[in-house]
């Protein structure tokens, strides 16, 4: 899904993946899995155009990036 997004970007819906990340994020055993198999186009700043206008989506995959041991890959601050 978030591979068909870097040729057709939806902000809502991208809002709506983040989101779920972050909520699987809490979870330890998912956080672990989550390191390893998280999207590239989500940890290298693809969508960061997308974002740009939706600060809160922006704090959403800045602090996904930060529980997930990825911080300095997007230049926002975690939540």
């Amino acid at each position: 899904m978030v591979s068909a997004l870097t040729e057709q970007p939806s902000a809502r819906l991208l809002k709506h993946i983040i989101r779920c990340y972050l909520r699987l994020s809490e979870h330890p055993k998912a956080r672990e899995a989550l390191t390893q198999c998280l999207p590239e186009a989500l940890a290298q700043g693809t969508f960061r155009a997308v974002l740009e206008d939706d600060h809160a989506t922006n704090r959403w995959l800045a602090s996904l990036l930060y529980t997930l041991g990825l911080p300095g890959r997007i230049q926002t601050e975690p939540i």
